[in-house]
């Protein structure tokens, strides 16, 4: 198995886990602790990122060599090319699934974390509630949730059409895992089409194989309405 996966505990490398074993492939799978919140120097050690995911393929198929990769959205683009004959990817052969595909698959890294993010900066102790600036956050990321839910209110599945796609994947992390970080809370009338689609995609056998090898038997995916920040959050926010 020259494919090797790592990573980090409550992180966003829990999508390239799930990929995998949504295409049913053979891996190495590298478990890394956080330090105590950041990563630890066993994956600064891997890649100048010094963050998850990191993959190593060694050697490629691709290249004949080894291949360390960081950044989810390139490992997920990477092992749908190299290892899953493009399942989980759309094309132009799609059609109409083709262009959403794209967008929702971007928009998580270049939208949604990144918001998400910044809301958690608004609950930092030295946080100005008043300030404009928390304001757009906030209006940003209600505004997100919005589009999400009317999508999912569009199709009555998944981001992309009818069947789950790595857009899923990319995205699912910062609405369940992420909250967990910063807990922010869904409204069960406005956001009623994303605790419905939580649920179901949490349903898949795949995603429940690779929670419980990321995160062993005692970790509860989030997935309702509320979430509760993780323990060695509680203290930063």
């Amino acid at each position: 198995m020259p494919l090797t996966l790592h990573h980090l505990g409550r992180s966003q490398s829990e999508r390239i886990i799930w990929l995998a074993e949504e295409l049913g492939l053979d891996y190495n799978y590298v478990f890394h602790k956080r330090d105590p919140v950041f990563a630890p120097q066993s994956l600064k050690d891997l890649h100048p990122a010094g963050t998850a995911p990191v993959m190593e393929d060694d050697p490629s198929p691709a290249t004949n060599s080894r291949v360390v990769l960081a950044e989810s959205g390139a490992i997920v683009d990477y092992i749908i090319a190299v290892y899953g004959n493009g399942r989980l990817a759309r094309t132009p052969k799609d059609g109409a699934d083709y262009p959403h595909y794209l967008e929702w698959f971007h928009l998580s890294n270049g939208s949604l974390q990144p918001t998400l993010f910044r809301v958690l900066m608004t609950r930092g102790p030295t946080a100005d509630p008043n300030s404009p600036v928390v304001a757009i956050t906030l209006k940003k990321w209600d505004l997100l949730l919005a589009r999400i839910d009317s999508r999912l209110a569009e199709t009555g599945a998944y981001l992309a059409g009818k069947d789950l796609t790595a857009a899923d994947i990319m995205s699912f992390f910062t609405l369940t895992t992420m909250r967990g970080f910063c807990p922010v809370e869904y409204d069960t009338e406005k956001h009623k089409n994303i605790l419905a689609y939580l649920k179901r995609v949490a349903e898949r056998p795949a995603y429940q194989k690779a929670i419980k090898i990321c995160e062993g038997d005692d970790f509860t995916p989030l997935l309702d309405a509320k979430a509760e920040a993780f323990d060695f959050m509680k203290s930063r926010i």
